[in-house]
């Protein structure tokens, strides 16, 4: 199949930042079919790599954009993405969310190539921003609401990460043939790591005696990342012997170094910045637990958080502040655990649970990579994901999808 893939936010390995477009597309190059990715960047680029052709728009996008900068890099995008998608040769065309505007070329596109078209949804738009209070305008409402029920009824499949955006789907285009694909584990890619575990923290200058909890992500302002650090204080002002460290940049990197100064805390070592993927497979490992945070909103209690999976390779079990479908199931899995959102009792529950066992990284990490391997491994769902195309396209019948013992809610 030739093969349009449409998505603003795209990285290679060694760049920071969400990895599941260049993990499918390479694997859809290598089970033989013609790839080409439009996405965004900081200027434009045409790129062949394994098999994929990137071709990279001048679109500029950071996360700590605010709203109305985000808005017109979404805009600017669909723009763009439409003219330079219409003119690639396809016999299916995938888009992905976010934003909803990428549904726009995807469209275009399909209907100009006389394609099918795919839509893949990250997050429900406008749903969630209006339940954060991102979106207030009415006008603009109504035409995101629009746009979303255009996008389900043009698509032939739609993609969802996670069951509760599978049901916010259904609730805007009951006809719409979903698949729940969720974010993934790459299991392998973090094996190097997981096997030098001790001489990676000891190059890390990780004391054996510490409990590291390690964040790697997103500094927007959903994530809550100020939590993790008033945790840290927390733990600090009780003497326990614990380091955090939270790698990333957004709207809130400023917030979150005027928090670790309040609690007495080194910016420089609690906030290292950014590191691209594979530092990352490198060195999560060497933690004793990965941690996941978001803001008190129900909306987001569906998000496939990328971060989540990762951990899960690096068998490291979690740490969450939130709710969720995923504590729900790394619970259930005896991978992960959930705190008080109020850092000062959460800090007592850590150390309250360490000490009683409750709260076991070893045993933690055998679950969550038991998880990973059985659940959400990147070749799984890759299968899972490729059947969805090849329906779309005809290659496939419904009724061959293969059957795996994935339970995503």
């Amino acid at each position: 199949m030739r093969i349009v893939y449409i998505h603003q936010h795209f990285n290679f390995p060694w760049e920071p930042g969400w990895q599941r477009p260049w993990q499918f597309a390479r694997r859809l190059a290598r089970a033989g079919h013609e790839v080409t990715v439009i996405c965004g960047g900081r200027k434009a680029v045409s790129e062949h790599l394994e098999g994929v052709e990137v071709l990279r728009l001048a679109v500029p996008y950071e996360n700590a954009m605010v709203f109305q900068q985000r808005v017109r890099s979404f805009v600017f995008f669909m723009a763009r993405a439409s003219w330079f998608a219409a003119k690639v040769k396809a016999d299916v065309v995938f888009a992905s969310s976010t934003p909803l505007t990428t549904a726009v070329p995807g469209i275009i596109a399909s209907r100009v190539r006389r394609a099918p078209f795919v839509f893949e949804v990250r997050d429900l738009w406008p749903e969630a921003p209006v339940a954060l209070g991102f979106l207030r305008n009415r006008t603009a409402i109504r035409a995101a609401e629009a746009l979303e029920k255009i996008a389900y009824r043009s698509a032939k499949q739609v993609i969802a990460l996670s069951p509760g955006m599978e049901a916010g789907i259904k609730r805007v285009w009951p006809q719409a043939q979903t698949t729940v694909v969720p974010n993934a584990s790459d299991v392998e890619n973090f094996a190097p790591g997981r096997a030098a575990r001790s001489a990676i923290r000891a190059e890390l200058g990780w004391a054996e005696e510490e409990t590291v909890l390690f964040y790697a992500g997103s500094f927007g302002v959903t994530y809550d990342v100020p939590w993790l650090i008033r945790l840290a204080g927390e733990l600090h002002h009780r003497g326990a012997r614990f380091r955090v460290v939270a790698y990333g940049e957004g709207a809130d990197t400023k917030k979150c170094r005027s928090v670790a100064r309040e609690y007495g805390l080194n910016p420089l070592e609690v906030l290292p910045g950014k590191i691209p993927r594979t530092e990352i497979e490198r060195m999560l490992p060497a933690a004793d637990f990965a941690v996941s945070t978001l803001v008190d909103n129900p909306a987001l209690e569906i998000n496939s958080l990328n971060k989540v999976f990762d951990a899960l390779a690096a068998g490291r079990p979690v740490l969450f502040n939130h709710a969720g479908w995923l504590p729900e199931v790394l619970d259930t899995g005896a991978a992960g655990w959930q705190l008080s959102r109020n850092p000062a009792d959460a800090a007592d529950q850590l150390l309250e649970g360490i000490s009683s066992g409750r709260i076991d990284s070893s045993s933690g990490s055998r679950a969550a990579l038991e998880l990973a391997r059985r659940e959400f491994d990147r070749d799984l769902l890759f299968g899972r994901f490729l059947h969805v195309l090849e329906t779309a396209a005809g290659a496939r019948s419904p009724e061959d999808a293969p059957t795996t013992p994935t339970q995503v809610g």
